[in-house]
């Protein structure tokens, strides 16, 4: 019988800690605790008060027709200070020039982003509606009527600076736990340290980065409608500016954009209709996200969900799952993006999909049938909003087509007319699979094939022999798009996610 975590979890302390007050410490993550012993009993200041989580959030600044609250951007506060590289100023002279002379969208963007970045607080509400001015004036034509950006907006997708301690606990309690020294009680080698700029706490920070500017998780949500682009974000430390286009435009382009692109390798082999956006569907989809994200995050950032079966903190079990999921983040933007590359987007399906058993408490086989895709794509696509739908399920719908288009690469069974597929296991031997069941074996034998082809097992080898040899092996560019599919669905149960990561406390 599955059981749920604890509410709160029990952290054992050092001394050097408790005679700093670890009250104050958890206070900065928005913890509840009480002391008990040589430990601190510790709960999220939401469950303590029976509230939802309040860490990530969204609001919209302009949108057509309403009146635009500019000034709320320079009430934003930063959680670290931007440190600009010397070089800062040669880089923006070089891409405004660029921008101006060619007049291209790549070339505005990518000015404006980086001159977003790089301004001070107090002088982003003039910049951001400079560039909301300048996208409204963008003409791809002749027609000085045909503006292609008439929606353009401005959102903020903000993170509570709480989020970044409570995740940051996991890499503090495991220095503490392998530094003898300072597990004991010793501190006397921290000072020297800090005086190195040494990073103390730095147990695989690296591995979840993608935390500090929350880049890593809204990434999926601006390469959701690939190959085309809806929006554009700029990364700040108290989250994103995300500037939508009203509109999907092609993130590609026919000729190739740098010379890495004539080295040849094969990409997408048919075109994609992007759908018409309607007037609120930017807006629908990134409150969607943020709010999926809040509730995710309200997760990950319990530590009662890392606990082990007598209630104590384990934070090798938190570092972990926080390195699990932004690793799904990452590779699933990676997958989006690869247009160009199917051998890429292919390689990183299955990977997202290794690292989505964990979370999801379902296997790769399963999530590469037919059937649970169609079932995951339907209760998203109820669950989800129309105008958020707009934008967030054109991929997704294309990863299950692309499953179902895999089916037909059974060719045996279609010129011998057989219901099933029909595999010879032997001389005597026929084993019968469903096209559905078939077409899942045969992608889990790709996904094994990462290490080469060919098994090892007797029992193995005669099933991917037979497999091989009753599928064409022409595998639908969009089949990396269900790791996406799989991610929404993530979003969209993060109470289940809680449950595979507590794991009954194993």
């Amino acid at each position: 019988m599955m059981q749920g975590p604890p509410v709160r979890a029990r952290i054992i302390l050092p001394s050097w800690l408790r005679q700093k007050n670890a009250k104050a410490l958890f206070a900065q993550a928005d913890y509840e605790c009480r002391s008990e012993h040589e430990a601190c009993l510790v709960q999220t200041s939401e469950s303590y008060r029976r509230q939802p989580p309040d860490l990530v959030r969204a609001r919209t600044i302009a949108r057509p027709g309403q009146k635009a609250r500019w000034d709320d951007l320079a009430r934003l506060t930063e959680r670290v200070e931007q440190v600009m590289p010397d070089q800062l100023e040669g880089v923006l002279e070089r891409r405004r020039l660029k921008a101006e002379g060619d007049g291209t969208l790549i070339d505005l963007i990518s000015h404006q982003q980086l001159l977003l970045y790089a301004l001070s607080i107090e002088h982003l509400p003039e910049q951001a509606r400079h560039f909301i001015d300048a996208l409204n004036s963008v003409r791809f034509t002749e027609d000085p009527a045909a503006a292609p950006f008439p929606n353009a907006g401005l959102h903020v997708i903000e993170v509570d600076p709480a989020l970044i301690h409570r995740l940051k606990l996991a890499s503090i309690w495991l220095r503490i736990e392998q530094d003898v020294r300072l597990g004991g009680g010793d501190t006397s080698h921290l000072g020297e340290l800090m005086s190195a700029d040494e990073h103390i706490f730095d147990s695989s920070s690296g591995l979840y980065s993608g935390v500090m500017f929350f880049d890593a998780y809204t990434a999926p949500l601006l390469a959701a409608g690939t190959p085309g682009i809806w929006a554009v974000n700029v990364v700040r430390s108290f989250g994103s500016l995300v500037f939508d286009l009203g509109t999907f435009v092609s993130g590609t382009d026919g000729d190739a954009a740098e010379l890495l692109q004539l080295v040849s390798v094969p990409g997408a082999d048919e075109a994609v209709t992007f759908p018409k956006l309607s007037k609120f569907a930017a807006d629908s989809a990134i409150r969607w996200w943020a709010e999926r994200l809040n509730l995710l995050f309200g997760v990950l950032g319990d530590i009662s969900t890392f606990t082990d079966s007598t209630g104590e903190y384990r934070p090798a079990k938190h570092l972990q799952a926080l390195l699990t999921v932004e690793q799904i983040f990452q590779r699933t933007t990676s997958l989006l993006v690869a247009h160009r590359d199917t051998n890429a987007r292919r390689t990183l399906l299955f990977t997202v999909l290794d690292s989505l058993e964990g979370v999801r408490g379902t296997n790769l086989l399963k999530m590469c049938t037919l059937s649970h895709a169609t079932k995951t794509l339907a209760g998203l696509e109820k669950s989800i909003a129309a105008p958020a739908a707009e934008i967030l399920l054109p991929a997704a719908r294309r990863g299950v087509k692309a499953l179902r288009a895999m089916q037909d690469g059974f060719f045996i069974r279609r010129q011998l007319g057989t219901e099933t597929v029909e595999l010879r296991l032997g001389r005597d031997t026929v084993h019968a699979l469903s096209v559905d069941d078939a077409a899942a074996r045969y992608l889990k034998v790709l996904r094994d094939a990462t290490h080469g082809h060919g098994a090892e097992k007797p029992a193995a080898k005669a099933m991917t022999d037979a497999l091989l040899a009753h599928h064409n092996g022409r595998i639908p560019h969009d089949i990396g798009l269900i790791g996406y599919l799989y991610l929404l669905d993530v979003l969209m149960n993060p109470q289940r996610v809680r449950q595979c990561l507590y794991r009954n406390g194993r």
